[in-house]
Parts: structure tokens; C-alpha cells; sequence
């Protein structure tokens, strides 16, 4: 799951480091250059999906029992991590630019680290999980999420701040695959729904709080919205409390269908 997770953050990590220098070189007439490259994307995915669209489709079955009320825990985990996932995008950039007195290319640069430790941070996250347990990889990406977040705004210089940058963006991800996984071991019956919600909800939930953000942003600067963001780790501290690792239960034995000769 990290590795399917991490390979889906590449292009919200190369995409900064494209589009910055685009836009200060031709302006927002350049967003047009990147049509071409979606649609091609759009052709292979088409032509993919017709190639495969006659190939059987084999139904798989889940053992075990449903944990809604756990699932319903995870859901609120997922939509505070969230919302601060979502704001650090939104407004890293701008505070290299507004606070720390940096150029629009140094912006960029800070948020494609960000979005690059992420990447490394979900296929950490993987490998944590598969040693200490989900859950506990969960709650301690939660809990490394405070410091990191304040260590990052207590430097004021723009280019020792940049390692902090990738910093904050590894420790924020490690939870992100573990999530997705540890929601389909709480509905097993339904692994593709608990997989739509926590991936659904990592990428967009946070969107509902960005005018919030967007409103402290322009009565405080940038810092005053990351400096909020940096205290939001504490709700999905004590929320992460109440998940448990999931209980594997033995599947039922197959049936023998074969015929006697």
C-alpha cells in the first residue's frame, strides 16, 4: 500500500518544481502548457482500460467482522491530517515568499521538498507499520508531527529552513498509507469503500477548512496560518487513541468442489 501510495504523490511532487519556473518565466498564460501532457495521460488511460475492459473479473471475499465505530475514529483522523496536509500545500510557498523574504522560485522549492519528503515519508510509514504495528506507526507520525511543524517555523532563515521543509513533509506522510490499509481491516466485507473514504478524504476533507486558513492568512500572514495548522496535531494525537490494531481471524476453509473420479 506505501508503495502504491508513494508512487500516486510523485506528481504532486514534480509539479511545483515544473510549474513554478513556468509561471515566472510566461505567467499564468503557461498553465496551458500542461493540457497536452493531461490529455496524453487521458489516451493512455483509456486505451488501458479498453485493453483490459473484456479480462474476468474474480470477486474477492474478506474475512472478518465490520468495526464501524473504529473505522468512524480513523475517518476524523484522517480528515484533521487532513486539513493540515492541505494547508501546508497551500501555504508554504507563501510563507517562504511573505515572511521569510524569499523569491517565488525559493517558495516553489520549499514546497517541492515538502512535497518530496511526503513521497519518502509514505513508503516510511509502510515500512514502520510492518515492524511496530499500524496503529502505533499511525500515533507516532501524529505525535512527530508537533515538533516538527514548530521546529520549522522557529528558523527564520530561508535556506536553513529548507531541510525542515522535507523534514515536515516525511513526518507528516507516514501515516497516509497506513490509513488507507489499516480502513480496510476495520470493514473487511467492504475494502473498496473504506479505501474510497480514507483516500478520499486524505486528499480533499481538508479543502473544507482552507477559507478558515485563507481568512487567518490575511489578518495574520502566512506564519499566523501555520502557526495554527502546527497546534492541530494534538486533536489527531488524542483521536489516533482510539484506534487498535485489527484482530486477524482465521478464514473460513474453502469448500471442495471438485468432482470425484
Amino acid at each position: 500500500m506505501s508503495y502504491f501510495a508513494a508512487g500516486g504523490s510523485v506528481g504532486f511532487f514534480i509539479a511545483p518544481a515544473l510549474v513554478t519556473p513556468a509561471l515566472d518565466t510566461l505567467g499564468m498564460s503557461a498553465t496551458a502548457l500542461f493540457i497536452p501532457p493531461a490529455v496524453l495521460m487521458g489516451f493512455v488511460l483509456l486505451r488501458h482500460h479498453n485493453r483490459t475492459s473484456d479480462t474476468a473479473v474474480t470477486r474477492v471475499r474478506r474475512q472478518g467482522k465490520d468495526r464501524p465505530g473504529r473505522f468512524a475514529a480513523l475517518t476524523a483522523v484522517e480528515i484533521v491530517r487532513s486539513t493540515i496536509s492541505t494547508g501546508l500545500n497551500t501555504f508554504i510557498a507563501l510563507y517562504w515568499i511573505r515572511h521569510l523574504d524569499a523569491s517565488s522560485s525559493l517558495g516553489g522549492l520549499a514546497l517541492t521538498l515538502e512535497l518530496g519528503g511526503g513521497v519518502a515519508g509514505t513508503l516510511l510509514g509502510g515500512r514502520l507499520a510492518d515492524r511496530i504495528g499500524m496503529v502505533r506507526t499511525v500515533q507516532i507520525g501524529n505525535a512527530a508531527m508537533l515538533p516538527a511543524l514548530w521546529l520549522m517555523l522557529i528558523c527564520d532563515d530561508k535556506y536553513a529552513a529548507l531541510p525542515l521543509a522535507l523534514l515536515v513533509g516525511l513526518i507528516s506522510n507516514i501515516p497516509f498509507a497506513v490509513l488507507i490499509k489499516l480502513g480496510q481491516d476495520y470493514l473487511p466485507s467492504r475494502p473498496g469503500t473504506a479505501a474510497g473514504v480514507t483516500l478520499g478524504l486524505a486528499m480533499s476533507a481538508g479543502g473544507l477548512f482552507m477559507p478558515l486558513l485563507g481568512l487567518i492568512a490575511t489578518h495574520y500572514g502566512p506564519r499566523g496560518a501555520l502557526a495554527v495548522l502546527a497546534t492541530v496535531p494534538v486533536l489527531a494525537i488524542l483521536l489516533s487513541t482510539f484506534l487498535r490494531e485489527p484482530v486477524q481471524e482465521e478464514p473460513a476453509p474453502a469448500e471442495d468442489t471438485s468432482l470425484a473420479t
